[in-house]
């Protein structure tokens, strides 16, 4: 099949780029072809994916003038015109026979944004872009990543449930999984970090620490008797005044984004994830994948997955200090043979996640539309 992939950006900068470039790989190693439409394309990674390009005529100019209009450019695009046998979308465009839902459902997302946020003129633009997408009926099918994501939308938008398919993000369990010998490698980290290898410790990775409910999790740390490994943006004046103030300088340390990331979710003994919004956080998978335990917001779509006190344990109140401390304190009190029970049976329920079976299902959803 002749497929086009519509995104305003195809070069490597975040997670949903990640994504798009792992799976046009995917596709033409399976046997199709792929256009990419972008108003931005490296030439060296289009070569070295094997894909073709149409590089649409968007000026320089602000992000909201870019995003307004590429998506008008690509909404006046027929399949005719391009060539091709199917239109995929995955981000602010509104005309497409599938769209992809990476980023969940904006309506929710938005709400929490601070004030001057929300009612910036990029968001409003977002939320109108977001509305035509799912209300206009110019995209047949959408393509959500958890099936929270797909009732937001309905919620939102009244699009009738029919036309949502979930098709879970493929996880790489060659890469993540428990360690070898996860003594030495918890050795070699703690002493990297300068803690003691025999005290408990939890991993945290955020690049918002805000959303990802950081501020509820410092608060409920004073009650925690464990170290807390935050990856990824590093502290801010004010989360450092917080640590200091509550007197947790000596129990919570900062490490910058990493590429071994798989490592820590190795090392750590549990995966704290108290999120205010997520529509199916890779971060979850990956740690399940690693077969460490985790504490998992109700709010991350990605609770398709996790089945309370069988393969890790849901926070249903993520953003209430108390609770989170006395779920951190339960987690504790298990048995070291508890913990690992829970770790195996995360890894396995994420075991079906394959790239095979991920292509397979958007091969299912786009015979639906040919």
């Amino acid at each position: 099949m002749r497929i086009a992939l519509v995104y305003h950006q195809f070069v490597p900068r975040g997670g949903l780029e990640g994504y798009l470039m792992e799976f046009a790989y995917r596709l033409v190693s399976s046997g199709h072809q792929v256009l990419v439409v972008t108003a931005e394309a490296r030439p060296e990674v289009m070569k070295e994916l094997k894909l073709e390009s149409r590089i649409l005529p968007v000026v320089k100019g602000t992000p909201l003038l870019r995003m307004w209009q590429f998506e008008r450019l690509a909404s006046q695009l027929t399949r005719e015109e391009l060539g091709v046998d199917i239109i995929l979308g995955f981000g602010r465009t509104t005309t497409h026979d599938l769209h992809r839902a990476g980023g969940g459902c904006h309506h929710v997302y938005s709400k929490l944004l601070p004030f001057w946020k929300r009612w910036s003129i990029k968001n409003q633009l977002e939320l109108q872009l977001e509305r035509e997408l799912y209300s206009s009926g110019r995209t047949k099918l959408y393509v959500v990543n958890s099936s929270q994501v797909a009732s937001q939308l309905n919620a939102a938008y009244g699009t009738p449930l029919d036309r949502f398919r979930v098709i879970h993000t493929a996880v790489d369990t060659a890469r993540f999984k428990p360690a070898d010998d996860r003594t030495s490698l918890r050795a070699k980290i703690c002493a990297q970090l300068k803690t003691d290898p025999d005290r408990p410790a939890f991993l945290f990775v955020s690049l918002n620490h805000r959303r990802k409910g950081l501020d509820a999790l410092l608060q409920a740390w004073k009650d925690v008797d464990a170290d807390l490994w935050v990856v990824g943006k590093p502290f801010d004046a004010r989360y450092r005044v917080q640590v200091a103030r509550c007197g947790l300088g000596n129990r919570v340390f900062v490490l910058n984004e990493r590429s071994d990331i798989g490592l820590l979710y190795q090392a750590a003994d549990w995966f704290v994830h108290p999120t205010q919004y997520d529509a199916c956080a890779n971060t979850v998978l990956q740690s399940m994948a690693s077969g460490l335990p985790g504490l998992i917001s109700i709010n991350d779509g990605a609770i398709d997955f996790v089945r309370d006190g069988e393969n890790g344990f849901l926070l249903t109140q993520p953003q209430n200090a108390g609770f989170l401390a006395e779920r951190l304190n339960n987690a504790l009190a298990l048995s070291e043979a508890e913990r690992q029970q829970l770790g195996k049976a995360a890894r396995e329920t994420v075991l079906p996640l394959t790239w095979a079976a991920h292509l397979k299902k958007w091969d299912d959803v786009m015979a639906e539309v040919v």
